[in-house]
This record gives C-alpha cells, sequence and structure tokens, in this order.
C-alpha cells in the first residue's frame, strides 16, 4: 500500500507542476491549452515508458559484462596454441619420457606449487605406477606430457627433445591416453577413436581399442566395432 500511494503521490503531483507551469507559460509566453496538454501528456507516457525499460536496461547491462569477459576468452592469445604448424617433427619416436627438474604451478591456483623440482624417467616399452594422494600431482604429470600445459621451470623431454621444440599437433598424435573417467561424445566407438587421429584405418582402430583393453566389451555391444 505505501509503495503505489507514492507512486500515485508523484503522478498527483507531476500533474500538479505540469498544469501550473503550463498555466504560466499559457498567461506568459501565449501557449494554447492544448499545447500544454500535449506536452503534459507525452512527458508523462514517456516516463512511464522509460520506467517500464528499467529491467530491459539491467538486462542489457548484465548482458554486455558477459559478452565482455566472453571475447576476453575468444581474444586471449593461448600461450599453448593448437593451431601452431611450427616445430618440427621426428622421423621416428622411440617414446622415451623424461621430466628433469620441473615445477609446476596451475594458472588458477599460483599460490599452490604442484610439482618442486621432480625429475622422472620412463623409457620406452616399460610400465611405470605412479601413485600418491588427491592433488599430489599425478594427472599433472600427463597433462605436461601431453602439453596442456608447460612447467614454470624445467623441461619436459621426449626422447631427448624438449616438448616445447616439436610440432603440438604431431606429438599429441603420437600419445594415446586412457583416463579413469573418460569423457565421450554422442557417436560411435569409431567415431570416438578417431578424433585421436582422423585418418586413423579400422586396423588402427581396432588395435588403438585392444591397447586399452576395451575390445572385449566393444564385441559384446549390439553394434560392434567393425560395423560402425
Amino acid at each position: 500500500g505505501l509503495g503505489i500511494g507514492c507512486i500515485f503521490c508523484v503522478v498527483f503531483c507531476s500533474y500538479s507542476l505540469a498544469f501550473w507551469y503550463g498555466a504560466k507559460l499559457i498567461i506568459s509566453k501565449g501557449y494554447t491549452g492544448g499545447q500544454v496538454i500535449n506536452v503534459v501528456f507525452a512527458i508523462l507516457t514517456g516516463s512511464m515508458a522509460i520506467g517500464n525499460a528499467s529491467p530491459s536496461i539491467s538486462a542489457i547491462a548484465e548482458g554486455q559484462s558477459a559478452a565482455h569477459r566472453l571475447f576476453e576468452i575468444i581474444n586471449r592469445k593461448p600461450k599453448i596454441d593448437i593451431s601452431d604448424t611450427s616445430g618440427i617433427e621426428l622421423d621416428d619416436i622411440k617414446g622415451d619420457v623424461e621430466l628433469n627438474n620441473v615445477f609446476f604451478r596451475y594458472p588458477a591456483r599460483p599460490e599452490q606449487l604442484i610439482l618442486n623440482g621432480l625429475s622422472l624417467q620412463v623409457p620406452s616399452g616399460t610400465t611405470m605406477a605412479i601413485v600418491g594422494e588427491s592433488g599430489s600431482g599425478k594427472s599433472t604429470l600427463i597433462s605436461l606430457v601431453e602439453r596442456f600445459y608447460d612447467p614454470q621451470a624445467g623441461e619436459v623431454l621426449i626422447d631427448g627433445i624438449n616438448i616445447k621444440s616439436l610440432k603440438l599437433q604431431w606429438i599429441r598424435g603420437k600419445i594415446s591416453l586412457v583416463s579413469q573417467e573418460p569423457l565421450l561424445f554422442m557417436t560411435s566407438i569409431k567415431d570416438n577413436i578417431t578424433y585421436g587421429k582422423e585418418d586413423a584405418t579400422l586396423e588402427e582402430i581396432k588395435r588403438a581399442a585392444e591397447l586399452a583393453n576395451a575390445a572385449n566389451f566393444i564385441e559384446k555391444l549390439p553394434n560392434v566395432l567393425k560395423k560402425n
């Protein structure tokens, strides 16, 4: 009730002010009554329209704020550019992986040191288990080898060559990863596998499934790999 009363008070005071000042204009400036009424209703109608538009104005302001953050992300120049075609490609890759005195902090958590001078060697053809509590940096090692991140200090080497000097798309095409919680696209198993290598043959796809220990349950599915 108080709110409605205030609104009508403003409306009636506006009418009073408009007719009082309009009367002065009629007496001193020679305005006609019709002109005064036109001005009064134009101002009142415009004021109500502006008031009704205020929610939309706030929505536009929120949209501009969101768009600003969005365009900042779109226009950001990534330190690791997937479209970069520079770098070398090796004629043959053996697969020796080495981390040499690596220091790493995630960009979103610069205050927390994840890897503190880690050195690690994984010779080609060997199997290594890396264990530790949650947040100790196990998944971080894989992200560094796949070059989703670069260390703040130290080197990540493959076959003795710093991974930064290798062509990014080429080195990622040489790495296969089966995560603990894999993310699959809503398409066939074959298509999900070929996202890692678009020109993969059917035999290479089957071999990848076998190496991931996934071939047995794939063969039991209604539409098996060879039919997709």
